[in-house]
């Protein structure tokens, strides 16, 4: 799924949000709620008006895409946009903080 959605150049009228979990991370679970309201709520668009997709990544099965991606700490969440790492962001952001991230990309 990573493969095909972030990494997809072709989609270019979407930002796909990149969640790298784990099970047993608390911040994790605090954060990986709010990703999915924002995601799936058609009104949140990225500064450049795309929409957006979520693509969760558990870092304990996908050991080798965490470390492609040098994700040292979680949650690390990556943005891309047309197939491209853009930016990203390390720790639990509260919902202002994650729409601001939004607002960037």
């Amino acid at each position: 799924t990573f493969e095909k959605v972030a990494l997809n150049p072709s989609a270019s009228d979407k930002a796909v949000l990149v969640d790298f979990y784990a099970e047993w991370c608390n911040p994790c679970k605090m954060i990986s709620p709010l990703l999915e309201k924002l995601t799936s709520d058609e009104t949140v668009k990225t500064g450049s008006g795309r929409s957006l997709d979520l693509v969760t990544v558990d870092t304990d099965s996908e050991f080798d895409l965490a470390l492609r991606y040098q994700v040292r700490a979680l949650p690390t969440v990556i943005a891309f946009k047309d197939g491209q790492k853009v930016d990203q962001f390390v720790g639990a952001l509260n919902e202002s903080g994650i729409r601001e991230f939004i607002a960037k990309l």
